[in-house]
Parts: structure tokens; sequence; C-alpha cells
């Protein structure tokens, strides 16, 4: 949120598991809170009208995904012809074979644009992301505040309030492990803008 964009989690293929579709919807809002969850199908249709709708006019929209899950698909029904190659998933692992390997800029039918990007399957926090993980894990930050010691790692310290939210349930194992995974990254990203800060200070000085 914190770069500006607007993020939307589309789950593809909601055909191929109908029966549990509520369930995986569940799943993937337990971990995305505060993004919207859109399933969508390119065989009956469902969900695709309302991704139209998000990218009109002066709206940019990019697919990031592994290979397999249905992004080249998706823009050629956004385009309403097959523009991109389709590949077929591997049945020993269920992952997709790299079937585009330039990023290219598409314009659809209804004004916006498509970044295509082969290959991309996720991104990285913005330098010096400041409260944006805070911002997208309010949740944990909130049950953070009820830790024990105000210095707390929120690791093995008794009295970790995370940890309990886990243990009964209230908070999941997947949501937990991004938000300590963008944890560590922001601390990567902030030790390096200091080790650069350094440096020019340095060299002004010695100016």
């Amino acid at each position: 949120w914190e770069s500006g964009a607007l993020p939307v989690v589309v789950l593809t293929k909601a055909d191929l598991c109908e029966a549990e579709l509520d369930e995986r919807l569940r799943d993937a809002e337990a971990v995305a809170i505060g993004a919207e969850v859109l399933p969508i199908s390119s065989i009956n249709g469902e969900g695709l009208g309302t991704v139209k709708g998000m990218l009109t006019t002066g709206k940019t929209g990019a697919l990031i995904g592994s290979s397999g899950v249905g992004k080249s698909t998706l823009i050629n029904h956004l385009l309403g012809f097959e523009r991109q190659t389709i590949g077929e998933v591997r049945t020993g692992d269920g992952r997709g074979r790299h079937t585009n390997t330039h990023r290219e800029l598409i314009l659809l039918e209804g004004g916006g644009l498509l970044v295509d990007t082969p290959g991309m399957r996720e991104l990285h926090l913005m330098d010096l992301a400041g409260s944006g993980v805070e911002g997208a894990f309010e949740d944990i930050e909130q049950l953070a505040q009820n830790c024990r010691f105000r210095d707390c790692h929120h690791r093995r310290e008794p009295g970790y309030a995370v940890k309990e939210a886990l243990r009964v349930g209230n908070l999941d194992a997947r949501r937990l492990e991004s938000y300590e995974k963008l944890q560590r990254e922001q601390a990567m990203i902030e030790r390096k803008a200091a080790r650069r800060q350094a440096m020019l200070e340095k060299r002004s000085f010695h100016a």
C-alpha cells in the first residue's frame, strides 16, 4: 500500500476446486488481510469481468505468480484473443514452464495497461519501507502490544502474545511466517541504508 499499488489476490482455476473454494478463499484471506481475494475461472468466466473492471483507462496492472498458475491464460481472456503462448503444467510437481521470456506493456480494450513480467513471482520491499510492513500486518502489530516485555523480539520470550495467538488458532502460521520474513528483509534494507549514509558522510568529511 505504501507504494501506491492496490494488491489483489487472484485465485485462478477456481473451477478445479469448486467443492472447496470457500475454504481456499478463507485460507487466502487469512494470509492477505486487507487485500481483495478474487476467484476466477477461464473455463466458466467467473470473475473475469471484475478483473477487466479493475483495468480501465488510467490504470496499470501487473501479474505476479509462478509459471503454470494461469497468467498467460488470463491475459488472453482480458485481450479477447490468444496472444500469449500457454504452456502445459508438469504432472510431476504441478508447475509450469516459462512460455514468455520478455517483458511487455499491453494495452487492453478498456483503456488500461497490463505489464507482462515473465518469471516475476514476488516483489521486494522498497528502500526504507518505513511503516509499510507494520501497516500490512496491523493485526500482528496489535497482538505484539500485549507482549510481556516491551523489547520483545517475538520469538522465544515468555509472555509472547503473538505466539499465544498462534497456539490458540487466532493467527495463521503462514501469515506470521510472511511477517517475520518481511521484518528480516526490512532490517536488511535499513542496515544497507545506514552503511550507504555512513559512506556518504565519510566522503563528505574528507572532501
